[in-house]
This record gives C-alpha cells, sequence and structure tokens, in this order.
C-alpha cells in the first residue's frame, strides 16, 4: 500500500519472478530522472548469487535490531553483519559464484571495511548463538575475520564448506540442484552477455511501443539512445528503426537490386524523385506520374515495415519496451507514411501504379499503432544549424521540407507529446522520462 502511495510499480522476472517471496518496484524520481528500485523482501531468502538456496530464519532478528540512517531505519551494523558474512562465505562454496565474487571484489572488500570492526563481530556473534543455533559462534566469527584481511584463499574456502554445513537444514534444494541452478542461470547470463541483450525484469503492467518522430536533426537517435539506457538498466527493452526495416524473407531479393538501380539511375534515387514531387506539387492541372519503381519500392517499404512494427507490437504485449526510431502513419505526405496515394492518379490510364498504391494504403492500415508517439519539434534553422554539424549532411533544401511535413502528427488513439528538443539535453531527457513513465 505505501509503495502504491509512492507510485512505484512491480516488475518480475520473464518467468514471472526470480526466487519466492522477493518482488521488485519501481519509481520515477522526476527531479533527478533515476529509477528508485525497491527490491522487497518478505523472508531472507539468500545465499549464492545465482541460486540463493537458503532460507535463514531471522526476519525478526532484522527486524528488531534497526538503527536510523538518513531518516531511514535500517539493520544495525551487527545485524547487517551476520546476512553479510553468510553470504559472502556461501558465494565461495562454487566456482562460478567465486567468479561473480571476484568480480565486484572492491565494493565488497568496502563493505566489509564499514561492517567488521570488534564490537559488531562480538554483537554479531550473540545474534548468531541465538537466532541460528545449528551455526558455531566461534566458526561465524572467523568467518568475519577472514573477510576483513581478507584470509588466503584456501582458508576461505575451507570455512564456507564448514557455513554450507551447518546451514543445511536451512537449505532450499539438495546441493545438487543448487549447484545445476546457479550453473544453468549463469549460461543464460552469459549468452545474454554475448548476444548484447539487457536485463530481464518486466513491470506487471506490461510493455509499450514507443515511438520518437520528428523532422531531421531534432535528435531522435540521441534521445532513443538514453531512454534506452535509462529503461535498459533494469527492464527488457529492445530498440527498431521503422524508417530503415530490415529486409524479411519476401523483400529480399528486390531490396538487393535497389542500391544497383540508385547508382545505375540516380534520378531514381528518393531525394531526386522528392525534388521532382516538390516542383509538381502545386500543379494540380498536371499530375505527378512517378515512376514504377518508384511505386514498387514504396510497396516493399510499406510490407517491410508492418513485419517489423507487427512483430514490435507483439512483443510489448509480451512486456518488452520497444522504442522505435520513426513511426509510419496513414496520412498523405506524411514523412514515413504512404508515398504514392499523396499522388493519385487516374486508374484507367495507370492501372498499376493504382493498385500499388491501394496496396502501399492497405499495408499502412494494417500496421499496429504505437502505445506513445513523442513527436519532436525544433526551429527549422536550428535543425539545419545541427545537420551542418554532424557527420551525416543532409541538403538544407530536404532538411526545410522534411521539418516542414515532419511537424504535423494526426490524433487519433495514440496519445501524441510534443517535445520542444531546443533546451538542455538533461531538461529534454528528464521530461521524456516522466511522459514514458506515465504510460508504464
Amino acid at each position: 500500500m505505501v509503495l502504491a502511495q509512492c507510485r512505484l510499480r512491480p516488475a518480475g522476472g520473464l518467468n514471472g519472478g526470480s526466487f519466492p517471496s522477493t518482488e521488485h518496484y519501481f519509481g520515477l524520481d522526476e527531479k533527478t530522472g533515476k529509477l528508485v528500485h525497491v527490491h522487497a523482501y518478505f523472508k531472507v531468502i539468500t545465499g549464492e548469487s545465482l541460486a540463493k538456496n537458503f532460507h535463514l530464519p531471522i526476519e525478526e532478528m532484522l527486524l528488531e535490531n534497526t538503527r536510523m540512517e538518513h531518516s531511514v531505519r535500517v539493520p544495525t551494523k551487527a545485524a547487517e553483519l551476520v546476512v553479510f558474512t553468510i553470504r559472502m562465505l556461501l558465494k565461495h562454496t562454487t566456482l562460478v559464484e567465486f567468479a561473480l565474487l571476484c568480480r565486484d571484489g572492491k565494493s565488497l572488500r568496502k563493505e566489509s571495511a564499514s561492517l567488521i570492526d570488534a564490537n559488531s563481530i562480538e554483537e554479531a556473534g550473540q545474534l548468531v548463538e541465538k537466532w541460528l543455533p545449528t551455526l558455531d559462534r566461534r566458526l561465524f566469527e572467523q568467518c568475519a575475520l577472514a573477510l576483513r584481511v581478507p584470509a588466503p584463499l584456501w582458508v576461505r574456502l575451507k570455512l564456507a564448506r564448514r557455513v554450507r554445513s551447518s546451514l543445511r537444514m536451512y537449505a532450499r534444494h539438495s546441493q545438487t540442484r543448487s549447484s545445476w541452478t546457479g550453473l544453468s542461470t549463469f549460461t543464460r547470463m552469459l549468452i545474454r552477455r554475448l548476444a548484447r541483450s539487457k536485463k530481464t525484469l518486466r513491470l506487471r503492467s506490461g510493455g509499450a511501443l514507443v515511438a520518437f518522430v520528428g523532422p531531421e536533426a531534432t535528435g531522435k537517435t540521441t534521445l532513443i539512445n538514453e531512454v534506452y539506457g535509462w529503461l535498459g538498466e533494469h527492464f527488457d527493452v529492445e530498440c527498431v528503426h521503422a524508417g530503415k526495416p530490415a529486409s524479411t524473407k519476401t523483400t529480399l531479393i528486390p531490396n538487393l537490386a535497389v542500391p544497383l538501380l540508385r547508382v545505375m539511375v540516380p534520378a531514381l534515387r528518393p531525394s531526386k524523385l522528392e525534388d521532382r514531387q516538390a516542383r509538381l506539387k502545386d500543379n494540380t492541372q498536371v499530375p505527378w506520374v512517378y515512376p514504377l519503381s518508384f511505386a514498387f519500392r514504396s510497396v516493399l517499404l510499406a510490407y517491410d515495415r508492418r513485419v517489423l512494427l507487427t512483430r514490435a507490437f507483439a512483443r510489448a504485449a509480451n512486456g518488452t519496451i520497444v522504442l522505435c526510431d520513426r513511426y509510419p502513419y496513414c496520412v498523405p505526405g506524411a514523412p514515413d507514411g504512404p508515398k504514392l496515394m499523396h499522388y493519385p492518379l487516374p486508374r484507367d490510364r495507370y492501372p498499376i501504379r493504382h493498385m500499388l498504391a491501394a496496396l502501399e494504403r492497405k499495408l499502412y492500415l494494417q500496421t499496429p499503432e504505437a502505445d506513445l508517439i513523442i513527436c519532436l519539434t525544433i526551429p527549422v534553422e536550428i535543425a539545419i544549424a545541427r545537420n551542418s554539424s554532424r557527420g551525416k549532411k543532409e541538403p538544407e533544401e530536404y532538411v526545410r521540407r522534411r521539418h516542414a511535413v515532419g511537424v504535423s502528427v494526426p490524433a487519433g488513439r495514440t496519445p501524441v507529446c510534443l517535445i520542444d528538443t531546443n533546451h538542455r539535453l538533461q531538461d529534454t531527457v528528464r521530461e521524456i522520462k516522466r511522459t514514458i513513465w506515465n504510460i508504464l
């Protein structure tokens, strides 16, 4: 109830949760733009990092022995030392756990130095004697001192085996099953790391498909990277690019011919065609008869976008947060929408073009809607200045043309948030974070 009042939202693992009696809650600190993570334990499920095979019956001990620190009630150093010592020693019991322990060695040495002193070891030993009678007090004190020095590795390994044996009555699984769980979890972590995938937590409220749209040089890529790093620290997040979708099995071979066609016939380049469109735009007496190659390419692009965004929509429905660079909407003249319907041609004179235009429009109508559209805006002169300073420069006329049509987003069921990016980056990012968190 308190977490709900603080607007923290529950999250879980891909399979519904990692360990029993634990829950994750997240909230947004609007001042800093950081996510607050509450990892709530209803029971002390601890031990190895990957298996957490022990339920230590010390919940009351932790609640009875507390102190105030920065207006927050936390366990006393002695009570915290009990958990810390047992947890660290159990991490010495398998090769995988020890490898993970070495990775965080510096921070763990700092934590042990802040907890372990003569008084805290004496008090912690008394707590162990009362709450964990199967663990010999002298053994516990030897373990705490071994962590403080630290003792040679072979000494810590020997002590770790004795601690695990003393606590076996509190084990959740057999040692064999625990070792297998840790190894399989480590393997999945390694595969995700090699695949460059992020965390696997998902909000209980589900995922979302968030689209970033806007003219050239408004900062779409930069802002998507900022949001990806922010959400990807904890959640399952994916980025897609609807402006340049990957080819599907159906469009792979035709799309391979596109670069060759552009080299052989430069007049068919998109920028050249857009120039011709712009010159004929105001001439209603002479409609622009676009090349058939342009029509076929537009249909292939619409098909690839529909496939990409349909899959993205499905992943969002399964809990993934999908960030989309650009998004098509079925409005004539939209930057990433249907191209052919903007230039209607008589059906009797141009039957093939008319058919392709209808097919393109149908494909865009079949594209699922995003959960949120973030429309980025900026004064055109600022956009031109930014464009001239970045690596990939577009012609000034192209930037002006895209800016003219890129700021109009149709009203519909999808909420649209207009963001002026002509401010400090951190202020823009903070506003976008608030907007996205409100719809998650």
